[in-house]
């Protein structure tokens, strides 16, 4: 991308530069992607904590006037995927439904898409940052009965089975909507030193996981 150009982004905490460390959340270093504003490069990062699908769907429709004519990056789907582990803790005989079904993501995700070219912007998508299976099953478990949440689940690692068939989902889409795919998912699991690349809560990165991130897009977008 030359200089002069404009980057958007939509989508939730990752893609807002959002770390966990000491029991807290925070704002790693560089997270609206300083070295491609260093480079002349207009970024408007909208994403947002918490966003699902059609979160994300809402903000993009308030925020067209600043897609025109730029590229935009959607990177979203982990909070979609996501179960209420209060409820999955008080009553694990139960079935439970994740935040936003399958099926509705990928109609949000379309809805988006034809929304943000009507607009005129070039849409990338990303596969899913991976999270870390055991640590986020203990994140979730503070507070709740861990016993009860793992029953339901029949093992641990079902949870990254889950959130993968969420990521299958957007490479899915990606291809069939003619998108561009960032693949930020391959370059942390390939990595020997992905442990390192996940906070404790299991899903956001670390200041390293997000260094990844911001080297993968900027390979791209620079």
């Amino acid at each position: 991308m030359a200089e002069g150009k404009r980057l958007v982004i939509f989508g939730d905490s990752i893609a807002k530069g959002v770390t966990y460390q000491d029991g807290r959340y925070h704002l790693c270093s560089e997270h609206n992607f300083d070295a491609l504003a260093q480079k002349g490069i207009v970024v408007s990062n909208f994403a947002k904590m918490g966003a699902c699908s059609d979160t994300v769907l809402a903000i993009a429709k308030k925020r067209l006037d600043a897609c025109e004519g730029a590229q935009v990056i959607l990177s979203f789907g982990g909070n979609d995927c996501d179960f209420d582990w209060q409820a999955v803790s008080d009553h694990p005989e139960e079935a439970h439904l994740p935040k936003i079904a399958a099926e509705t993501f990928a109609e949000n995700y379309r809805a988006l898409v034809k929304l943000l070219r009507q607009a005129g912007s070039s849409v990338w998508m990303t596969s899913l940052v991976p999270l870390e299976a055991h640590r986020f099953l203990d994140h979730v478990s503070q507070g709740r009965s861990k016993e009860n949440i793992l029953s339901w689940l029949g093992d641990a690692d079902r949870i990254f089975r889950w959130q993968e068939y969420y990521n299958d989902l957007v490479c899915r889409l990606a291809r069939e909507l003619s998108c561009p795919l960032l693949e930020l998912r391959p370059e942390f699991l390939k990595d020997p030193a992905f442990p390192s690349l996940i906070s404790n809560d299991g899903i956001h990165p670390t200041q390293k996981g997000h260094d990844l991130v911001h080297r993968c897009v900027e390979e791209v977008f620079s």
